[in-house]
């Protein structure tokens, strides 16, 4: 479910169309797909120092917003690759309505304990017996390599596919869960993976001695009654290009 860029996309800064192709058929089938070297490391990089200078400040766990810069950058919000991906799976209407940054601590005295799986969204109608189309997109970049021992989020491949009403996790559906196994999402810092909002996923314990924050963004698609905007400071919105400001849109 991962896919490499090569040097020629990275220059042109955008999918060959038969990796676009398989991207779009990962995140149909399996739910998520993982672009490596999708990210310059030195926007990365950046944001991570960012983030760790705030932590040294004193910020809280609830503080963790990320509407300011170098969080907002367009390496991030419009990446070429997650953009053009999102795009083809839902249409050019789609609009940004989430940037923030979920970190999972070190966990040295092995206290941590694995957390509930859930969804992020969930089926706009999961009272019919048939899935529709991906509606919601969240973007994971991570801002150090997501290993095993740091907690890397565990997903299960192919549980958006689950029409469930009331909607329920994966410990509570027995025999569906067992043909469904989980892996974790090992990835190297330059990269990012696009998952379905409706994915089961969880935070894993983290027992290493240094934090493992990433980059959440979320994207939907603009739906005629839509109307929150993401509220973007002013001084940060003027420097953005055309299609970063497109992502404000509600219809």
């Amino acid at each position: 479910m991962r896919i490499q860029l090569t040097d020629a996309e990275q220059a042109d800064g955008r999918m060959c169309d038969a990796h676009l192709n398989l991207a779009t058929q990962l995140l149909r089938e399996v739910g998520a797909v993982i672009l490596e070297n999708a990210v310059p490391l030195e926007i990365v990089n950046e944001a991570r120092t960012a983030y760790l200078d705030t932590l040294g400040r004193g910020m809280t766990r609830k503080a963790r917003h990320a509407m300011k810069m170098p969080f907002l950058h367009h390496q991030f919000i419009t990446n070429p690759f997650s953009l053009q991906v999102i795009e083809a799976a839902m249409g050019k209407k789609v609009a940004l309505f989430r940037c923030g940054i979920h970190d999972v601590p070190p966990d040295i005295d092995g206290n941590q304990v694995e957390k509930a799986p859930h969804r992020d969204g969930n089926h706009l109608f999961p009272e019919l017996p048939c899935v529709l189309p991906v509606s919601g997109i969240y973007v994971n970049i991570p801002f150090v390599d997501f290993l095993e021992e740091n907690g890397a989020t565990k997903i299960w491949p192919g549980s958006h596919l689950i029409m469930d009403c009331p909607p329920s996790d994966v410990r509570n559906l027995g025999e569906r869960s067992k043909h469904l196994p989980a892996l974790q999402v090992v990835m190297h810092i330059g990269s990012l993976i696009l998952r379905d909002m409706r994915l089961w996923h969880v935070g894993m314990p983290n027992r290493t001695d240094t934090n493992r924050p990433m980059l959440d963004i979320g994207y939907t698609r603009v739906f005629p009654h839509a109307h929150e905007r993401l509220p973007i400071p002013q001084e940060i919105k003027q420097h953005w290009s055309k299609a970063a400001k497109n992502l404000l849109r509600t219809g």
